[in-house]
């Protein structure tokens, strides 16, 4: 390549400096949410929007119960954590103390909506006007013996509709199924689950709502530390505190500071094996620099060109970016190999391999381009333009900064061994391919018992402290809600809950047939306005023969009665004003207005394993039936097939390439070396048992992306030539060393990452010197 130097570090300077200025330029954002940018599944394809708001509502929800024999301690401590996060802008709400007013509250507000708001067996009887069973149960809530009616409007209301309303949406919500109950202005539980020999434990709940801004990952000063650290503090100051933290942000923490933790710790020593490495082989630490220099230039250059075109870059980018690292790493060294061994001119030696191993490798980044998961195509921009800037400052800035000169070469023990190790193998033409045949052979029961499956369950293992934790929780509040739920769509509110209606009736049957206990719905305590309107009339119908019913009741006169039917009432809408408990479950249930249409979610409780949610919205149209984590792992799984399949196609396409290049039976030999590598670890996991998810996937790409290159330079150099052999065996060792290591993380996507990856390159690096005869 007889490129002019200046020119081409003109080149390179320009390409990179633009490159970095656009990325500047453009408003930095780290995205972490995994959830945020998977792509839609089918079920979800028309409320993907909706749902997002509603797991981004949802999952910045915490709550800690604070417990202790002694109630008093356990208030006194709920109290001081209050005190200590009140006015933390992390939090966009904390709660504890709950107003002593508020079924009070709730009560008036029933009152003043009576004839809009009533249960499903109350407003029956009003539209059939069964007007004996109410006057009967009015009877009885006054002069029963044992009745907790308020009487003090009984002339106003003579058929205790207000109480009627306030029984059936207050006192028997499926809220209040749980152990919880209001003490001294806190909301307490009382736990005797640690057997009879432990006194039982108070429980004090004190929950918030983490701000949008708050990161989701470990960071330093993240406020959940701080939080974990005033919890400490507690516990010191009140011996046998209990705490039990729920919420997924304690997850998400717990997770991300372990996996950073144990990945730096993974990395650093890694990266010590590394440079050790380079130093006994290349005896100066001029190529070790220059190695660290391509590096950074890459990782920047293709931070700063994914940030321009996406806007943003995603956590995970980075992880599947290490394939940057691990190419410019095997770029440097093969050029660093033929530098110390005096090659005058090592672009011009050493570019036919390194091109064909960069279009190669670009191809399969390329084909992922056209997965349908932006997640996806971010990691493989990142990928494309950060080998590109590795090529670029291999080829053209390091003949600059590196002047050939004889450095007495390179220690060739290892690799005369190894090379002899291949000239010991069978020659026989036949014997040789008896012995491919057999290897191929054997890996067959290893791919048919291969399952291509993502399951996020299985991908984080919680602490026994979490999961104690989420189990007290789940006992305390007896909420069970389910992982399926719907949401439902309309051009309007009135057309969200005139729907959620007509479902409310399919899950009454269903919780008839004991298919679930109950559920959690907007228009269960605010009908359509259609269905407040029709109470109202048959309220009305019913006036004349409630007037005759008010002397039963001792009263003198029916004008208080008839003054309340004189207007028509004010019909509610989620827009109305609620009280601040029901406005509550209203924020969780309403979604609200997303891109000019209306959601909200529909709740079941307690379902049982015969629960169908999609069978009963197959008649509701605009109803959907969500199983969020079956469609995250249906959707990872379905991208797992796609994406192997681009990358097929992708190494078709650079086997045409080979083929123009080299000849097809050449061809073959270059390009099955990193194929069969990657039905190796596929075969591996397959006889091990374990899912090949979307991160073995991730290790299957960058198997083939740098065996390609092992291949090509066997090639290029010849199968028993000692600079490529050692050449490839530096690339191979500091592979194995940077991406092998983080097999034995506890992490488990970045465990099933480095596995794939470290089984990959090992048989790589075996077959590829086949590829040089």
């Amino acid at each position: 390549m007889g490129l002019n130097k200046k020119i081409g570090v003109s080149i390179w300077v320009v390409l990179h400096a633009l490159l970095l200025i656009i990325g500047i330029s453009v408003p930095w954002n780290v995205e972490s949410d995994l959830y945020s940018v998977l792509p839609d599944s089918d079920e979800l394809h028309h409320v993907s929007a909706a749902e997002k708001v509603l797991s981004a509502r949802s999952i910045r929800n915490i709550s800690v119960l604070v417990g202790h024999e002694n109630f008093s301690i356990a208030k006194a401590s709920a109290e001081a954590l209050f005190a200590s996060f009140e006015k933390d802008e992390s939090f966009d709400e904390i709660r504890l103390h709950v107003d002593e007013n508020a079924m009070q509250e709730n009560r008036d507000f029933l009152f003043e909506n009576r004839y809009v708001l009533q249960g499903s067996p109350v407003r029956e009887m009003l539209k059939s006007g069964d007007v004996e069973t109410l006057k009967n149960e009015a009877l009885q809530k006054v002069y029963g013996a044992f009745s907790l009616a308020d009487l003090n409007r009984l002339e106003q209301d003579p058929l205790l509709l207000g109480e009627q309303s306030f029984e059936y949406f207050t006192l028997n919500s499926p809220l209040m199924g749980g152990k919880f109950t209001l003490k001294e202005g806190v909301l307490t539980a009382t736990d005797s689950a640690n057997g009879l020999l432990e006194s039982p434990v108070n429980y004090v709940m004190w929950s918030a709502v983490l701000s949008e801004k708050t990161p989701s990952m470990a960071s330093k000063g993240h406020v959940l530390s701080r939080l974990d650290k005033a919890l400490d503090s507690l516990q010191q100051v009140y011996p046998g505190l209990k705490v039990a933290k729920s919420g997924v942000p304690f997850h998400s923490y717990e997770s991300s500071g372990n996996a950073q933790s144990e990945i730096a710790w993974i990395s650093g020593i890694s990266m010590a094996l590394i440079i050790l490495l380079l130093l006994l082989a290349f005896k100066t630490v001029f190529p070790l620099v220059a190695t660290v220099l391509s590096i950074t230039v890459a990782a920047a250059t293709a931070l700063a060109g994914t940030w321009a075109i996406f806007g943003s870059i995603h956590i995970f980018t980075f992880v599947f970016g290490t394939s940057v690292i691990g190419v410019s790493i095997d770029y440097a060294i093969h050029f660093f190999t033929s530098w110390k061994n005096g090659v005058k001119d090592v672009r011009r030696h050493i570019f036919k391999g390194l091109l064909l191993g960069f279009m190669t490798t670009e191809l399969s980044y390329i084909a992922l381009t056209f997965a349908e998961f932006p997640l996806l195509r971010q990691m493989a921009v990142f990928s494309l333009i950060g080998l590109a800037s590795s090529f670029a400052t291999i080829t053209l800035l390091f003949p600059v900064i590196s002047q050939p000169r004889r450095q007495g070469g390179l220690p060739a023990l290892v690799p005369q061994k190894v090379l002899k190790v291949y000239e010991r193998f069978p020659a026989g033409r036949y014997l040789r391919q008896i012995l491919g045949g057999v290897f191929v052979v054997a890996l067959l029961p290893g791919l048919y018992l291969l399952n291509v499956h993502t399951d996020m369950r299985a991908l984080y293992s919680m602490s026994d402290e979490l999961k104690a934790a989420e189990i007290l929780n789940a006992r305390l509040n007896n909420l069970g809600i389910s992982a399926n739920y719907f949401i439902v769509e309309g051009d309007s509110p009135e057309e969200v809950l005139q729907r959620e209606e007509s479902l409310a009736l399919q899950l009454a049957s269903a919780q008839t047939d004991s298919l679930l206990s109950g559920f959690l719905a907007t228009s269960s305590f605010l009908p359509s306005v259609k269905t407040q309107k029709e109470t109202w009339t048959a309220v009305q119908q019913l006036a004349p023969s409630v007037q005759s019913f008010v002397s039963e009741l001792g009263i003198v006169s029916d004008s208080a009665f008839k003054a309340s039917l004189a207007t028509e009432p004010a019909y509610l809408t989620p827009e109305s004003r609620f009280p601040s408990s029901t406005k509550s479950l209203l924020n969780m249930l309403w979604i609200g207005e997303v891109n000019g249409k209306f959601y909200s979610a529909v709740l079941p409780l307690h379902v049982s394993l015969k629960f169908d949610a999609a069978a009963l919205t197959q008649d509701l149209p605009k109803v959907y039936a969500v199983n969020k984590m079956a469609n995250i792992n249906a959707t990872l799984t379905k991208l797992s097939h796609v994406s192997l399949l681009l990358v097929a196609v992708a190494y078709v396409i650079v086997f045409l390439v080979l083929v123009l290049v080299y000849r097809i039976r050449q061809a073959v030999r270059i390009i099955r070396a990193p194929v069969l590598a990657c039905l190796f670890l596929a075969a591996v996991f397959g006889y091990a048992g374990i899912d090949f998810n979307f991160f073995a996937i991730v290790g299957v790409i960058l198997t083939l992306g740098i065996g390609i290159d092992y291949a090509l330079f066997f090639k290029e150099g010849g199968r028993r030539n000692l600079v490529t052999t050692l050449a490839v065996m530096l690339s191979a060792c500091t592979t194995l060393i940077s991406f092998g290591s983080l097999a034995f993380s506890s992490f488990v996507p970045v465990a099933t990452f480095g596995l794939a990856t470290l089984l990959g390159i090992i048989c790589c690096f075996i077959l590829s010197p086949f590829s040089g005869e």
